[in-house]
């Protein structure tokens, strides 16, 4: 997709706490928000724009609970509060009228939009609206959106990804009847797997924002709407019937198109004709008052997201690089107790987390380029350096002599010799294809899973089990497989790279090497290198305990 399209996030703090919301933002002219349908994120609309780069300025939001926007603080979301929730997000931006177009579970916060803030819309458009009977309403309230909970054997990604098949095959994808069925082909298991990683993604708060929009009773707001709208969708949506059911206020236009394009094109035609605000300036995002802030930093290798404290450092500066394929979602077990007190930044390396994943150079190099760019912008002058596990990922960086580097830390670091290198690399780093049938998601839940388990991974006979305390706190699991299934093709370029990467050179720097005592490489080093050691607790939630004692 174009560099055009930016990712940002802003610290919203109103009615529902103190809340962080990623949005995308595009293209110049009238500021209008998008609003995506559940249970996926504002990354459905980079397409779109890019279709209407020149005649908008576009924020796409992640809706609460999607995405990397945080949920609400409520125990049941409803349309009207995300409404709000828009609207403060909005406020935080330096909004004061904007257009939407809303597609889906995205249409319907729209027409609540529309109906709660006639004064700050000036005109929507909507594509795809539900309109349920009461007997219908209780039969998607029973059975439509069960809890997503991770499951010790990964059974649900199994369930997840027959769900996003089914949902192709009936509507709604429980009713198995003749008259739920639609006339629709099963997607390429690509779509699929995108549909399936934005649920993995959401977690359970996949159901908020999805179960709210059957709750919210349209039709009874509809004839009410004081500001332009247009409520259409395809003929080939099963949302389009649902036009039938409406009726229109003086303001509104209710029809059916063709097809997605035709409806696209009357939207943009809609949008253009009653959206006419200007001098869009959006303000600097505040600093979350408790924990760390998601913060995007432009760098010559591209977008990389960060997790900080600060926004000015004040002396040492504590910086984590999480393993590959992992992210700052994946090491919070050490950010969130560490970040107490002392400057602290967690970095997503390029391909990985929120931070860009378009790779145009070798991966290490742009790795290296990444941190190195951040610490620069960040005026960090003091780094204590953390790295869990891939320590080849930032040699060149450790190795300059002019980087800002106090105290290099390496959390349970391959050091291993050329055999294990080369079998590695061919049992180790499997290209996992996405199948028709969704047995892909499983591989990576195993390969996650066993990595606890057995050195290597995929040694699973009695040689390969490790005498250490199992780490399989399912949550912590679906977070690890999420992030290294949205890493994409990445990690496994850069596992291979940094396995190969040259090891560190002798210099100056204060070293710590940190291993669980029974790790199959504690008792391996780096000669000549100098590092002190410490033993890591048997349980990862006490690691941060135990590196407060040497940073």
């Amino acid at each position: 997709m174009s560099s055009n399209i930016s990712t940002k996030f802003h610290t919203v703090l109103g009615k529902f706490g103190e809340r962080e919301v990623r949005y995308l933002i595009s293209g110049s002219g009238p500021t209008i928000f998008l609003l995506h349908q559940s249970p996926k994120s504002a990354d459905e609309y980079k397409p779109l724009m890019e279709l209407w780069s020149n005649d908008f300025c576009m924020i796409a939001p992640d809706t609460p609970g999607f995405g990397a926007s945080d949920p609400l603080e409520s125990n049941k979301v409803t349309i009207e509060m995300i409404a709000e929730a828009t609207i403060e997000l909005a406020d935080a931006l330096g909004i004061k009228k904007f257009g939407l177009y809303g597609f889906h579970t995205g249409a319907i916060i729209s027409i609540a939009l529309a109906h709660q803030f006639p004064e700050r819309i000036e005109a929507i458009a909507c594509n795809g609206v539900l309109v349920l009977t009461d007997d219908e309403l209780e039969k998607i309230r029973a059975n439509y959106l069960p809890p997503f909970i991770p499951q010790w054997d990964g059974g649900h990604l199994s369930w997840l990804w027959s769900r996003m098949r089914e949902q192709l095959v009936f509507f709604p994808w429980h009713e198995r009847t003749r008259d739920a069925r639609m006339q629709f082909s099963i997607s390429d298991p690509s779509i699929l797997h995108e549909n399936a990683v934005e649920v993995m993604r959401a977690g359970d708060n996949y159901r908020s924002a999805y179960g709210a929009a059957f709750e919210y009773r349209l039709e009874n707001f509809v004839p009410e709407l004081k500001i332009p709208a247009l409520i259409t969708a395809g003929e080939w949506d099963p949302l389009c019937k649902c036009l039938d059911d409406l009726t229109a206020s003086k303001s509104a236009l209710i029809e059916s198109s063709k097809d997605q394009d035709q409806a696209l094109e009357k939207s943009g035609r809609h949008l253009s004709q009653f959206t006419n605000n200007k001098n869009l300036d959006i303000p600097k995002s505040p600093l979350k008052k408790n924990g760390l802030t998601k913060t995007v930093i432009k760098t010559s290798v591209g977008d990389v997201c960060v997790e900080k404290n600060f926004d000015q450092p004040k002396g040492q500066t504590l910086v984590i690089i999480p393993p590959i394929g992992g992210s700052s979602k994946t090491v919070r077990y050490l950010s969130s107790q560490l970040s107490s007190g002392r400057d602290l930044m967690v970095i997503d390396l390029p391909g990985h987390g929120e931070s860009t994943k378009d790779i145009k150079e070798p991966i290490l190099n742009v790795f290296n380029q990444a941190v190195s760019d951040v610490i620069n912008d960040q005026k960090i002058q003091n780094l204590t350096l953390v790295i869990i596990n891939h320590h080849g990922s930032l040699s060149r960086f450790i190795n300059e002599s002019n980087a800002p580097l106090d105290h290099l830390i390496l959390v349970e670091p391959w050091f291993v010799d050329k055999a294990f290198i080369e079998e590695y690399i061919e049992k180790g780093v499997p290209d996992i294809k996405k199948e028709w049938h969704g047995g892909h998601l499983n591989q990576y839940w195993h390969m996650v899973r066993d990595s606890k388990l057995f050195w290597p991974w995929y040694n699973t006979d009695i040689a390969g089990i490790m005498d250490l305390k199992p780490q399989l706190d399912e949550t912590q699991l679906q977070n690890e497989v999420t992030e290294l299934i949205r890493s994409e093709s990445n990690w496994m370029d850069a596992m291979i790279s940094s396995l190969n990467a040259p090891i560190i050179n002798e210099s100056e720097v204060r070293k710590t090497v940190c291993f669980r005592k029974n790790h199959p490489l504690s008792g391996s080093s780096l000669q000549g290198n100098d590092f002190s050691e410490l033993q890591l607790d048997d349980e990862i939630k006490n690691w941060s305990a135990d590196l407060e004692t040497i940073i």
